[in-house]
């Protein structure tokens, strides 16, 4: 039986700094940056804009944040003789950012609120219900995407390495977080809503 260790070592270790730190700060983000907005979000002057639900609400609902830095660690570990970075941000990226926007869902009650974005109006069917998270899902995964594809910019440039002038690998990396992102959002409501004895919306 391999050694757990050694194997962690031998799939961690080939990947240049840089993109370990980045890895490490990823799964950061999607433990704690969260949190960080909840509490922006009960400052009085957002308060009413956008309320979120009690610390209480999120400490049960945390277990979507755990979720989403798992599967960023997970997919860190593909072995280097199989490893493609499209892969990376299509299942590693897009699904933790499916993990992270259902955690949004719950805790700013945008299921059933009446803040600045809510689904009350969709959740009378459940394809409807769908359709409009897959917008909202969109529009979130591209703020994550951009926001990955600068911290590798600039990691790049600090550490000089050439860039593809054509900006292909940018996109193709963005695309690949938009569709992981889509079927991971597809996965949680099959799980929580498509099945035939799965809760209702209500």
């Amino acid at each position: 039986m391999p050694n757990p260790i050694e194997y962690l070592l031998q799939n961690i270790s080939w990947y240049a700094p840089i993109y370990n730190i980045a890895w490490v700060l990823f799964m950061l983000y999607a433990l704690t940056l969260p949190l960080l907005l909840l509490a922006i979000f009960k400052l009085p002057i957002l308060r009413d804009i956008q309320p979120s639900l009690s610390w209480r609400y999120h400490f049960q609902t945390y277990g979507y944040l755990g979720l989403a830095a798992l599967v960023i660690f997970s997919f860190r570990l593909i072995p280097y003789w199989v490893f493609n970075d499209k892969w990376l941000h299509f299942m590693g990226g897009g699904l933790a950012i499916a993990f992270i926007y259902e955690y949004f869902v719950l805790n700013f009650k945008i299921q059933q609120g009446n803040g600045l974005f809510s689904l009350k109006t969709a959740s009378q069917r459940k394809s409807t219900y769908l359709a409009a998270n897959l917008i909202l899902v969109l529009m979130f995964a591209s703020f994550f995407s951009v926001f990955s594809e600068l911290y590798e910019f600039v990691s790049k440039y600090y550490a000089g390495y050439e860039f593809d002038s054509s900006g292909l690998d940018t996109w193709i990396d963005i695309l690949a977080n938009l569709a992981g992102a889509l079927l991971g959002y597809c996965l949680i409501w099959t799980w929580k809503y498509g099945r035939p004895f799965s809760k209702n919306l209500d």
